[in-house]
């Protein structure tokens, strides 16, 4: 792992390296680099005729980028006596810049020169990357001679481990993309592609010993209306069904894996093991657990671990991705292993008796055979934090996706770790809270929220800190089925991710990064890069002022952009609608509806938010159903803030109540006039949320003595399969006129065999 320079060789690099000039200009560069200092006036202006001046051939990559950025092929010459009597690139390694790794640069732009020095080759690769975004942003439209302004940029990154994932299972990309994927890597100075080839749906590498694994596992049979894990059959010849997959072959492999080494980026393959692996077991049946009546057990996707030909496979395949892959580390996955197949098979429990394991112990022992087997190649076993079940080896290397609040003590578990916090660093989640958003796996991740991520945890001490190698997103692809989908997820939360990995600690500011997004966006735009309008879509936030009996309504974008807004139902539009400003008040019930505008052009359909100022806004709730875990949002408050969750379940706006009714009383102010009561709930079936089965109404005059007068009932009978569509309503309970001050509302929940079954509710609505 790379340590941080000492305090006293950080003060003489900035001392060595800072700008003269009073007022320096601002350069926008992501990531943030260690230090800054650009002239007040001064550029280096350069052609096709400006020289390239190299000492030595490692340096090639460099070069290649810098003439692919510049879209100019560059004369490159040997360094000579005079390099510095005309004006020139000149690439030079310095190694005392070793303080700054092989990674770190120095980057002294004058009005005759560009010198560019590292320790190695790769700092001189990751400079070129910065002069890439003190350029214009379209190459293309720009005249004649181009210029770089004048100064100093000292840089070098906080964490050897900085990774982007990508998932190819689920959804194949093709070599091309992969490649385009690299690149986007190595332009926010990523170094780690963790080649998610192999899940349970999936076998996307040619392995030569086993050429079922992809004549058979690397296509599936398309079943409309259902997602590609549901009911998942492989395709075989003559199946009638269309087939959907692709595989990469061994030398379309090696191709990538060169491409990735001359942009200075390892590629670590995961082969799943021991779980996640139903497709292998559709190719050889045999690899799966019995019963005991010899039946092999289906469902799980888990290797037999008392098997010996399910270890033999894997090595064999192993020694195969070995040749392809130089990379240190190998992934195995790891995570979600379903031990139920262990359980139940008698050949298991006969090896876990003999051996005195538990299921979590066999799982360290299949796990930890191939740490050795690894090692015993000079390689190293990563795994997802699952592994840590049961006695797992010290020398294995872990990869934690949990929530923000376990990153501690996995690396207090001492081995080194790789973080890949599911909370901030999942970019399959949503990214706004937009109903324009498509489709994703849940939860929400916005630009900001991956901004703020600090990865290093308080209070852990330094000894467990040097186990952190750093940082990782990851990308899975359940909801992605082509590259421009990938690239929408990606971006721009990769600025974001380069950030958090590159830049130095305790240094990082929001505004300035989102100053900096504006020049990025036009470097995305130039590059026909498919990215996320999220940050730019108006988001409606509304507070409710209990005491005035006022909404108070705030419109922001994360990014910088215009919002226009309109409360009277109207579409808005730059002519005719209200620029926002500030915050403005409701006094009663509207429809907002907004848009954005950046460098004039709108940034995505109209948002829409109604907001409702009810009768039971701010009122006092006691909820008698406890929510389960982290589906608590606010708690009883939650039903009667006026906030609503949209239609994302997985926002922190919502109460999940699992496997029981909901039951909850009300205390108006004063007693009132009511006549329906709309219980705001979302359903998706795919992850056990569902509808209530009824909705009943009662009233009280003493809040003791409940009445009933009104009751819904869900006409539904709910039948797998399991839809993964969301669906949002309020449930509308209506009734004869009545005046109370106390209210109770009862919602059953529908009771499905064998499935646990959630109702979520995000607010009371009374009228």
């Amino acid at each position: 792992m790379i340590k941080l320079k000492t305090f006293l060789t950080y003060i003489i690099i900035l001392l060595t390296t800072a700008c003269q000039t009073k007022e320096p200009r601002a350069v926008a560069i992501i990531p943030e680099p260690l230090q800054v200092a650009m002239s007040e006036t001064g550029a280096f202006e350069f052609s096709a005729s400006t020289p390239v001046i190299v000492e030595d051939s490692s340096m090639l990559p460099a070069i290649s980028l810098l003439g692919e950025i510049c879209q100019i092929d560059f004369q490159t010459s040997w360094k000579v006596k005079d390099a510095a009597a005309q004006p020139a690139f000149i690439f030079a390694y310095d190694h005392q810049l070793d303080s700054l790794s092989n990674e770190g640069y120095v980057l002294n732009i004058t009005d005759e020169t560009v010198s560019i020095k590292a320790a190695g080759p790769q700092g001189l690769f990751y400079a070129v990357e910065t002069i890439r975004q003190l350029l214009p942003a379209d190459i293309k439209s720009t005249q004649n001679e181009l210029s770089l302004p004048a100064g100093t940029i000292t840089d070098r990154p906080r964490f050897e481990w900085r990774g982007m994932h990508l998932d190819v299972s689920r959804h194949f990309m093709p070599k091309e993309f992969i490649k385009k994927y690299i690149d986007y890597l190595a332009m926010h100075k990523l170094n780690v592609f963790h080649w998610h080839l192999v899940d349970g749906i999936g076998w996307r590498i040619e392995i030569k010993s086993h050429p079922e694994l992809t004549d058979i596992g690397a296509w599936r049979k398309v079943k409309p209306d259902l997602m590609p894990w549901q009911e998942f059959e492989v395709w075989r010849e003559g199946d009638k069904e269309e087939k959907y997959g692709g595989f990469y072959t061994q030398e379309e492999v090696r191709e990538i894996v060169a491409y990735a080494a001359e942009r200075f980026i390892t590629v670590v393959p995961e082969i799943e093991l021991p779980g996640h692996s139903e497709v292998v077991f559709q190719c050889y049946p045999h690899l799966t657990c019995k019963d005991a009546s010899g039946n092999y057990i289906k469902g799980s996707g888990v290797y037999c671990a008392s098997n010996p030909k399910g270890y033999q496979l894997l090595e064999e395949v192993l020694d195969e991705i070995l040749q392809l892959f130089p990379s240190e580390y190998i992934h195995i996955g790891g995570d979600e292993v379903n031990k139920t197949n262990w359980n139940n098979c008698p050949d298991c429990q006969k090896m876990m008796r003999r051996k005195g394991y538990d299921a979590y112990e066999l799982q360290s022992h299949f796990i930890n055979h191939f740490d050795t087997y690894l090692k015993n190649k000079g390689r190293r076993l990563i795994g997802w934090h699952e592994i840590m079940e049961g006695e797992l080896s010290p020398t294995a290397t872990v990869m934690y996706w949990g929530a923000e609040s376990g990153a501690a003590d996995c690396l207090k578990e001492g081995h080194p770790t790789v973080l890949t916090t599911g909370s901030h660093l999942y970019f399959d989640h949503y990214q706004s809270l937009s109903p324009q958003e498509p489709k994703a796996f849940g939860g929400y991740a916005p630009l900001k929220k991956v901004y703020d991520y600090e990865p290093v945890p308080a209070g852990v001490e330094q000894k467990h800190l040097e186990q952190l190698l750093g940082v990782q997103a990851n990308i899975w692809t359940e909801y992605m089925p082509n590259e421009k989908h990938v690239e929408y997820m990606l971006f721009p939360r990769i600025a974001a991710l380069s950030e958090i990995a590159w830049q130095a600690p305790n240094t990082k500011n929001w505004l300035h990064f989102r100053q900096k997004m504006n020049q990025m966006l036009k470097h995305y735009e130039a590059m026909d890069i498919n990215y996320a309008y999220s940050a730019l879509r108006p988001s409606v936030q509304i507070e409710l002022l209990r005491e005035q009996k006022q909404l108070k309504v705030s419109l922001t974008t994360e990014l910088d952009a215009d919002i226009y807004y309109t409360t009277d139902g109207s579409e808005p539009n730059p002519e005719n609608a209200t620029l926002y400003e500030q915050p403005f008040l409701l006094n009663e019930s509207a429809t907002i509806k907004t848009i954005a505008t950046k460098d004039e052009q709108v940034t995505g359909k109209t948002e829409i938010k109604e907001a409702i100022l009810h009768k039971a806004a701010g009122a006092t709730v006691t909820l008698h159903s406890a929510p389960e875990g982290k589906y608590a949002s606010s708690g009883a408050a939650t039903l009667t803030d006026t906030q609503f969750g949209g239609d994302k379940w997985g926002n922190g706006k919502w109460l999940g109540i699992l496997n029981k009714d909901f039951e909850a009383s009300i205390e108006l102010s004063e007693a009132q006039a009511i006549s329906s009561l709309k219980l705001s709930c979302i359903e998706e079936n795919g992850a056990g949320i569902f509808y209530p089965a009824s909705v009943e109404v009662f009233v009280s005059d003493n809040g003791k003595d409940y009445q009933p007068v009104g009751v819904w009932e869900n006409s539904v009978r709910y039948q797998p399969p399991w839809s993964s569509t969301v669906n949002n309503t309020h449930i509308p309970v209506n009734f004869e006129t009545v005046k109370t001050q106390f209210i109770k509302v009862k919602a059953k929940y529908p009771k499905l065999k064998e499935m646990g079954v959630f109702l979520f509710i995000d607010e009371i609505v009374v009228e």
